[in-house]
C-alpha cells in the first residue's frame, strides 16, 4: 500500500489562518491593561485599621509578636504591602495577632500565598483545615480555619481573601473574579486578612470570629471595601 501525504485545500488553510489571526486579535483586545487598584485606590492598612475598638486595644510594638511565614524575597515579589499588629482583648488579656498582605496584581505568579501553603514551608505543621462561614452584620465571610503548630507553639488561625470585589475562598472563586474584571479591562488586586493566637484554648476560633466582626465594624465605611470588597457596601 502506498501512503500519500495529506493535502489540504487552499480555502481550508485560509480559513484556519483567518480563525487563528482572529483569535489572537480577540485575545489581545481582551487583555487587561489597567489595574483595579488604580480604580479603587491604594489601601494604607496602617491607617485603615484602628488601634482601639470595642474590647480591643493595640499593643505597643505588637507587630513584633506576629510571625510572617513568608520569606523576605517572596514578600517583595508577591506583595505590594504587608501590615501586622497585635491586639489585646481587655476582658480576658488574650492577644490576637492580625496580619494583612496586599498585592495589586493577582496574575498567576504573583497571587497571594495562603497560610496553608506557606506555613509548612517555614516549619509549621498544619493539623487541620476547615472552611467556615463567618456571619457578620455586613454579610457572610467565607473563611478558612487552620490548626497549626511549630514545636511548643500552638497557633490556630482564621483567614479570608478579598480578590477584586469579592470574597474568594478557593481557586475557583479567585479565577471567576479575575475573569470578571479582566472582561472589564482590569488586572485584579487581592488582600489576605489573617488572625491568629498562640494558645491551646478550645474557644480560640470563637474569639477570632469576634475579633473579625468587631474589626470590620470599626473600620470606616469608606475604607471597608479594601477589606471586604462589595460585601457590606
Amino acid at each position: 500500500m502506498i501512503f500519500r501525504p495529506l493535502t489540504l485545500k487552499p480555502w481550508l488553510v485560509a480559513t484556519a489562518l483567518a480563525f487563528m489571526a482572529g483569535s489572537v486579535a480577540l485575545a489581545e483586545h481582551l487583555r487587561p491593561n489597567h489595574y483595579w487598584a488604580d480604580k479603587i485606590g491604594t489601601p494604607a492598612f496602617e491607617s485603615i485599621m484602628p488601634t482601639s475598638f470595642g474590647d480591643w486595644v493595640a499593643l505597643p510594638n505588637g507587630n513584633q509578636r506576629v510571625v510572617n511565614p513568608v520569606v523576605e524575597e517572596s514578600l517583595k515579589r508577591i506583595y505590594s504591602q504587608t501590615f501586622s499588629r497585635a491586639y489585646i482583648h481587655k476582658p480576658t488579656g488574650r492577644v490576637i495577632m492580625l496580619s494583612i498582605a496586599y498585592g495589586r496584581d493577582q496574575t498567576n505568579d504573583t497571587q497571594l500565598h495562603t497560610p496553608d501553603q506557606c506555613y509548612p514551608s517555614q516549619g509549621f505543621k498544619v493539623h487541620s483545615f476547615a472552611n467556615t462561614d463567618i456571619a457578620t452584620s455586613l454579610g457572610t465571610i467565607h473563611a478558612v480555619r487552620l490548626q497549626t503548630s511549630m514545636g511548643e507553639r500552638t497557633e490556630p488561625l482564621t483567614y479570608f481573601l478579598r480578590v477584586g470585589e469579592g470574597i474568594a475562598r478557593g481557586s475557583k472563586e479567585r479565577n471567576l473574579e479575575r475573569i470578571r474584571l479582566a472582561l472589564q479591562g482590569y488586572l485584579t488586586d487581592g488582600m489576605l486578612f489573617r488572625v491568629s493566637e498562640i494558645t491551646r484554648n478550645p474557644d480560640a476560633f470563637d474569639l477570632q470570629q469576634r475579633f473579625i466582626n468587631d474589626a470590620l465594624l470599626a473600620v470606616s465605611p469608606n475604607q471597608r471595601h479594601f477589606l471586604t470588597g462589595a460585601l457590606g457596601t
